[in-house]
């Protein structure tokens, strides 16, 4: 693979709050379009004022649905800035998308459970 690209969260999102699953979203879509075009990713966490999970799960969680195996990933996928608290909440991030991904259909079938029980 090529060189790596540095992918800057505040500049893809345009604002230090990262909270909506949109702008997860958007820097999901950017991580996957480097890693296409045969690039290795850094992904700066430098100007973060709020970061939440929900964000995570969709910027690097669902690069764990097995479209891209945990070697690539650890590789390819580098992420520097991040605060204790950060990293912390990245590395639970990850270990809940592992385990939602190894198990998809019977977590979707829990929830969905929950959801029934919840409407009745």
């Amino acid at each position: 693979m090529a060189e790596k690209v540095i992918l800057k969260i505040y500049d893809i999102v345009g604002s230090p709050v990262w909270v909506s699953t949109d702008d997860g979203q958007k820097v999901f879509d950017k991580i996957v379009a480097a890693f296409k075009a045969g690039r290795g990713v850094e992904l700066s966490f430098a100007n973060r004022d709020n970061l939440i999970s929900a964000f995570l799960n969709a910027a690097v969680g669902q690069l764990y649905d097995g479209t891209y195996d945990e070697d690539f990933l650890r590789q390819h996928l580098n992420f520097v800035d991040l605060s204790d608290d950060d990293q912390a909440m990245l590395e639970r991030t990850i270990e809940n998308a592992k385990r939602y991904f190894a198990n998809r259909d019977g977590y979707d079938r829990a929830w969905g459970d929950v959801v029934d029980e919840d409407e009745e």
